[in-house]
C-alpha cells in the first residue's frame, strides 16, 4: 500500500525563498521533530531549482552552494521524515522570454505577463507541456522523493497583485482552442458568450490532459511517489487551503478546513485531502500570522475530519518573524501523533448527505454555506459530496435518510435518477434545479414560474403553527434575495404563505400588506421538500436564527434528521463530530468556536455539552488528553466541559442493531 494511504500524516510546508538555499538543514529538521511533523514540503524546482540542475530550462538559486535539496532529503529520511518536493511551473525567469517566447502567456495586447523578474508560462506552451516533464525526470531519477506538489497548476488570469491579466492570447492557446472548438479564442470573459462557455470546457480538458500526462510520467519513474495539486483529477492528494485575505468580503467563513477535508473524504474514494492551513494573514503579508486561535481551529478541523494535517509558512523557522502560532501548532500536531490510531480510521455515522455545488457559482455557494452552518450549529451529522462527483452520488444516495440540494442548478441524469429511486427525503433550497423543470416536476411535484420582481419589503407568514412551533410569538419573517413563484401539484402540502410588500415608509403609511395564496415551501409527504427562495443565503449573509429555525422546523416535520447514535445538547458555537474509529469504538470530537465574534478570534470560553448516546451499549467513556486517557463516565448520558479549542472523547461499547 502507498505510504499516504496507510495513515494520515502531519506535514509542514516551508515555502522556500532563494535565500533559504543556505539554511541550516540540521536545525530545520530539529524544528520539524519538535513540532511532531513526519512530512515536510519544500521547494525543489521550476521557478528556482534548489539543487544543482543540469537543465537549461530552469535557474538555480544564486545562494546555492551545494546540493541543498539532496542534503535535506537525505537527512529527513534519516530522521523518519518524508519529503514532498514542491514545483511551480506557472512561471519562470523572464530571461527565457527572449530565447523561448513560445513558452509564455500573452495578454490581450500580446505582451508577456510579468511579475517581478518572472513571466507567466502558459499551460499549452512547451515549458509546461515538456520542460516540466524534463525537470520532474531529473529530480525523480536523482532523488528518492516521497511526493511531488505543483503550485498554481492550470490557467491563471490574475497575478500576485490580484491584477486581472485576462485570457491568455498566445499562439498555442489560439490554435489549440480553434482545433478544440472550431471557434476563435474569446478576449473577454462574458459568461453568456458561447465561446466563453466552450473555453471553460477547454480549460478543464487541457488542464486535466496535462495533469494526466504528468501523473503517468511520475508513476513510470516511481510509483511510490504521491502526486498532489489543487485538483480532484489525476492526483493522490487533493490540495486545498484554509486561508485569509484582507480584501475578502464578509461574512468570514470559519469552517473551511472541515468543509475542504470532508468533501475530499466523502467524494473521492482512494484519494486523500491535504488541506493546507495558511499561517499568513494574506499573500501580501506572508510574514505575519493570523490569530493563533483561528490557526489552531483550522488545523483541528482537518484533524477532526480524519484527514491529514498540513500547515504552511514562508521561509525557514528561524528566520520567520512571527512565532506566535508555533505553540498551538505543536499542540495540535502532538495530539494527532499521540492518538493517530483513532484519527486514522474515522468512519461516518451520519444519515444526512449534503451536496456541495462546486462550479455552480457564488450564488449557489452562499446558499450552501448557510445550510452547512445550520446543520453544524444544530449538531446534526452529515456527509459532504461534490455535486460533480456523479458516481459517488449514485453509489451513496441509498445510504441516507435525508439528502440536501442547496442552490444546485443542475444534476447529471444518473445522479437525478439516484435521488428519485432513493428512499431518502430530498430537500432543495435556493430555487434549486430551476434549469431542469422536468426533474423539478418528478422530484418535487412543482413547476417554477417567474421570479418575484420586488422582494424587498415582503414577508413569510409562519403558518401552519403545528409545523412552525418555534414561531408562536413571531408571525412574520422577512424575505430577501431571490424568490420564485411556484405551482405545486394538488397532493403537495404547502407552508409559509407569501406576504406581499406594502408601504414601509413613512411610518404613517406602513400598511397595505397582502397575505397571498402563494406558498413558500412545498412538501411531498415522506418524499421531498422544496424552498423556492434562499434560507441558506439569508442565514449565511444576515445571520438571523429565524431562517435556520424555519428550515429545521420543516425538515423535522417531514424527514428523519436526527443522529442515530448521538444527541448533543450544546450551544451553536460547539461543533460536534461523532465517528466510528474501530470495532466497538467511537470518537466524539468537539471544536469550540466561542472565541469567534464575527471578525476576531480570541481565547475561547468554556463550553458545556450534554451527550446522550443512543443505540450503543456503553462500556466506558474516556477523555483523550495530551497526558493520556482519563475516565469520564460509564453511562450513555454524560456532561462534558470543553475548556479550550478542542476536546476528544473515546467511547467503547456495542452498537445495537
Amino acid at each position: 500500500m502507498e505510504w499516504w494511504k496507510k495513515k494520515r500524516f502531519r506535514m509542514i510546508q516551508n515555502n522556500l525563498r532563494d535565500i533559504d538555499a543556505g539554511m541550516d538543514v540540521d536545525r530545520y529538521i530539529e524544528y520539524l521533530k519538535e513540532f511532531g511533523a513526519n512530512v515536510c514540503m519544500v521547494g525543489c524546482g521550476g521557478i528556482t531549482a534548489f539543487y544543482p540542475t543540469e537543465l537549461e530550462c530552469q535557474r538555480t538559486s544564486p545562494y546555492l552552494t551545494d546540493d541543498f535539496f539532496g542534503n535535506l532529503l537525505q537527512k529527513c529520511h534519516e530522521n523518519g521524515i518524508r519529503v514532498i518536493a514542491r514545483f511551480d511551473f506557472s512561471k519562470t525567469h523572464k530571461e527565457f522570454v527572449h530565447s523561448h517566447p513560445e513558452w509564455f502567456s500573452r495578454s490581450l495586447e500580446g505582451t508577456p505577463v510579468f511579475f517581478n523578474d518572472t513571466a507567466a508560462a502558459c499551460v499549452n506552451g512547451d515549458y509546461q507541456q515538456n520542460c516540466s516533464l524534463q525537470i520532474l525526470e531529473e529530480v525523480l531519477t536523482h532523488y528518492p522523493v516521497d511526493g511531488v506538489f505543483f503550485n498554481m497548476f492550470g490557467y491563471q488570469t490574475r497575478d500576485y497583485d490580484n491584477r486581472y491579466v485576462g485570457i491568455c492570447q498566445c499562439d498555442s492557446c489560439r490554435e489549440k482552442f480553434r482545433v478544440y472548438s472550431g471557434m476563435e479564442l474569446p478576449v473577454e470573459e462574458r459568461e453568456e458568450d458561447p465561446a466563453v462557455q466552450k473555453y471553460r470546457e477547454f480549460q478543464k480538458a487541457t488542464t486535466e490532459e496535462l495533469l494526466e500526462k504528468i501523473y503517468r510520467r511520475v508513476k513510470q519513474l516511481n510509483p511510490d511517489v504521491a502526486v498532489c495539486t489543487y485538483s480532484n483529477h489525476g492526483v493522490d492528494l487533493v490540495r486545498s487551503e484554509s486561508n485569509s485575505a484582507v480584501d475578502r468580503p464578509l461574512p468570514f467563513w470559519t469552517m473551511a478546513s472541515e468543509e475542504n477535508a470532508a468533501c475530499v473524504k466523502d467524494s473521492l474514494p482512494g484519494v486523500f485531502s491535504s488541506n493546507c492551513v495558511i499561517n499568513a494573514v494574506d499573500i501580501f503579508y506572508r510574514f505575519m500570522g493570523v490569530s493563533p486561535w483561528l490557526n489552531a481551529l483550522r488545523l483541528y478541523g482537518n484533524l477532526a475530519t480524519g484527514e491529514n494535517l498540513d500547515w504552511c509558512i514562508i521561509g525557514g523557522f528561524e528566520t520567520y518573524p512571527d512565532r506566535k502560532n508555533f505553540p498551538l501548532v505543536r499542540e495540535v500536531f502532538q495530539f494527532h501523533r499521540k492518538y493517530e490510531r483513532y484519527l486514522n480510521r474515522l468512519e461516518s455515522t451520519a444519515n444526512i448527505l449534503l451536496l456541495r455545488p462546486s462550479g455552480q457559482g457564488a450564488r449557489a455557494m452562499d446558499e450552501y454555506r448557510g445550510i452547512f452552518r445550520m446543520l453544524k450549529e444544530s449538531h446534526l451529522l452529515f456527509d459532504l459530496v461534490d455535486v460533480r462527483e456523479t458516481e459517488q452520488i449514485v453509489e451513496k444516495a441509498g445510504r441516507y435518510s435525508l439528502i440536501l440540494l442547496p442552490g444546485i442548478d443542475w444534476l447529471e441524469p444518473s445522479a437525478a435518477e439516484a435521488l428519485e429511486t432513493s428512499k431518502a427525503v430530498v430537500a432543495a433550497t435556493g430555487a434549486a434545479l430551476r434549469r431542469q423543470p422536468e426533474l423539478l416536476k418528478r422530484l418535487f411535484g412543482i413547476s417554477l414560474g417567474e421570479a418575484l420582481p420586488a422582494v424587498r419589503g415582503c414577508y413569510l407568514l409562519t403558518e401552519p403553527k403545528e409545523v412552525f412551533e418555534d414561531f408562536s410569538d413571531r408571525d412574520w419573517v422577512y424575505l430577501d434575495r431571490d424568490y420564485y413563484f411556484m405551482e405545486p401539484e394538488k397532493e403537495n402540502e404547502n407552508y409559509l404563505p407569501l406576504i406581499r410588500a406594502g408601504m414601509y415608509g413613512p411610518p404613517e403609511r406602513c400598511q397595505g400588506y397582502e397575505i397571498t395564496d402563494q406558498s413558500s415551501v412545498s412538501v411531498r409527504r415522506g418524499k421531498s421538500v422544496y424552498f423556492p427562495w434562499m434560507p441558506g443565503t439569508l442565514y449565511h449573509l444576515h445571520g438571523y436564527e429565524d431562517f435556520r429555525q424555519l428550515f429545521l422546523d420543516v425538515l423535522r416535520k417531514n424527514g428523519d434528521m436526527e443522529n442515530r447514535l448521538l444527541q448533543a445538547d450544546a450551544p451553536p458555537c460547539a461543533e460536534v463530530f461523532f465517528d466510528r474509529c474501530g470495532p466497538g469504538q467511537y470518537l466524539l470530537q468537539i471544536l469550540n468556536y466561542s472565541g469567534y465574534n464575527g471578525t476576531t478570534f480570541s481565547k475561547p470560553l468554556p463550553v458545556e455539552v450534554t451527550v446522550t448516546l443512543k443505540n450503543i451499549q456503553v462500556e466506558k467513556v474516556q477523555l483523550l488528553t495530551g497526558g493520556g486517557r482519563k475516565k469520564l463516565s460509564d453511562q450513555a448520558r454524560f456532561r462534558l466541559k470543553v475548556q479550550g479549542l478542542y476536546q476528544a472523547v473515546l467511547v467503547t461499547g456495542k452498537e445495537e442493531v
